[in-house]
């Protein structure tokens, strides 16, 4: 046992207290992280980070921001024990931080470095995987007194200093509580137990899972709409795709009905682990770039066995749920089953497609100027119908599009080099020819260009039919 965690048990009477005794374990092939709010004598975020089989904790008075001009107190306390992460509930009066805790924050973390020499230098970085928090962050220690460290939040895509993400975010991840509703003793708001959500569910029906079905599609559109009743997300830039569970074994299909399965292994091993036997999930396949951007053509690569990445599910629908179908119930209802299954067991390849509630104009200026392909709106209340529906709409930020050289034509008379290029463009899974292109190049481009085409040759034509 750690020496933070003898100190952990030492302060604590465990026959009075909640919270769990824990024992070391081996740290896993993902390391966990966890926030938790804590209302002890003053309110504070612990912050805890998986390492050595403990959870190495930092009290954090004023909590995480994500501008990375804040730098804010982080006082390093005892280690906790792992099962601590879960802990959410109240700890009686008279015990060590007596008080109410909610986990506020999951998911995994990765150092950037050798942690222990890190921490010997007292300067560790790493990456958030979240569902609130992400990105690049950093712990430097005060050196004046070593038990005190700043947490900062490092430039990258999730910074933000515009807004307080801890007004932002007011309830529990795993239960959906409010601090005042666990303090209550009130029942988890997500339901822990996915299937006894889905029982409550309105329009849910118990019946044997299809072997297939076709995704709804949305309707392309000019401009935002507006109200409350859109819940707007992210357009992602990637392969959608089904995700089928069936008795714990996972089938990855493309919208086009290809099997993708074999092609993003790690991507089904994380579905494998999920705590429902039977689902179908649906989501968009996609590459990060390092500023938060989607690689349409990375995930094209990684589909044919490339090393890219990070490759990551976003899963934004759940129409069925173990053994009940769900595409009657609305979409506002199947996020929140979606949101509780994806919790109980984070994993960064997995992520939940988090949706803000009206201001889609805003959120869609604010998808076009951080270089995202768009927003779709969708109804709260809309059902899940494998067509294209007016319900969803999808509103794109420029009338771009990305072109593939997929072959070039003999040059004719003096002209050097080739005569046209010959353009393909990715439709779904699916390379289709788009017309050519043969004017606008001085003879300097058409020697550089023309190398490249040599070098780039491949035995078997991108295109069935140019």
């Amino acid at each position: 046992m750690s020496d933070g965690l003898v100190e952990y048990e030492r302060k604590r009477d465990f026959s009075r207290t909640p919270e769990p005794r824990g024992l070391p374990t081996t740290d896993g092939p993902r390391l966990r992280y966890v926030i938790q709010k804590h209302a002890a004598s003053r309110l504070h975020y612990d912050f805890r980070l998986e390492w050595q089989g403990a959870l190495k904790s930092w009290a954090v008075p004023k909590g995480p921001s994500l501008d990375p001009g804040e730098k804010r107190l982080a006082v390093q306390v005892e280690d906790h024990p792992i099962d601590y992460m879960t802990f959410e509930g109240t700890i009686p009066e008279g015990e060590y931080g007596a008080g109410t805790v909610m986990v506020w924050d999951i998911g995994t973390w990765e150092p950037l470095g050798d942690v222990e020499e890190m921490l010997a230098k007292g300067s560790l970085k790493f990456n958030l995987h979240g569902e609130r928090l992400r990105g690049k962050w950093a712990l430097v220690q005060i050196k004046k007194d070593p038990k005190n460290w700043l947490l900062i939040k490092e430039r990258d895509a999730w910074e933000d200093s515009e807004s307080d993400v801890l007004e932002r975010y007011t309830t529990s991840v795993l239960s959906g509580r409010t601090m005042e509703e666990i303090a209550a003793g009130a029942p988890s708001a997500l339901f822990r137990d996915v299937r006894e959500l889905v029982r409550t569910l309105p329009g849910a029906v118990e019946a044997e899972q299809p072997r297939q079905i076709e995704p709804m599609l949305a309707t392309a559109v000019d401009t935002p709409p507006t109200g409350d009743q859109y819940l707007n997300e992210i357009k992602y830039d990637g392969f959608r795709m089904l995700a089928y569970l069936e008795d714990g074994a996972v089938r990855l299909v493309s919208r086009n009905g290809n099997d993708y399965t074999g092609r993003f292994p790690k991507i089904t091993a994380a579905l494998e682990n999920l705590s429902a036997l039977d689902a179908i999930l649906d989501g968009e396949i996609v590459v990060l770039r390092p500023n938060g951007t989607h690689d349409f053509t990375a995930v094209h690569r990684a589909a044919a066995g490339a090393r890219v990445g990070p490759v990551v599910y976003y899963v934004f629908d759940i129409p069925c749920c173990d053994g009940f179908d769900l595409r009657a119930t609305p979409l506002a209802d199947r996020k929140r089953v979606l949101q509780a299954l994806l919790a109980e067991r984070p994993d960064p390849l997995l992520k939940y497609s988090e949706h803000v509630v009206g201001r889609a104009q805003e959120m869609f200026e604010s998808a076009c100027e951080l270089g995202l392909e768009g927003i779709v709106c969708k109804r709260a209340d809309s059902a899940y119908s494998s067509r294209r529906s007016q319900d969803w709409l999808k509103i794109k930020c420029a009338n771009e599009r990305e072109f593939w050289v997929c072959g070039y034509t003999e040059p004719e008379g003096s002209r050097i080099g080739f005569g046209a290029l010959i353009l393909g463009a990715s439709q779904d899974e699916e390379m289709v020819y788009v017309g050519r292109v043969g004017t606008g190049f001085r003879d300097e481009d058409l020697r550089e260009i023309y190398g490249l085409l040599k070098e780039l040759e491949v035995a078997e034509p991108a295109l069935s039919d140019p």
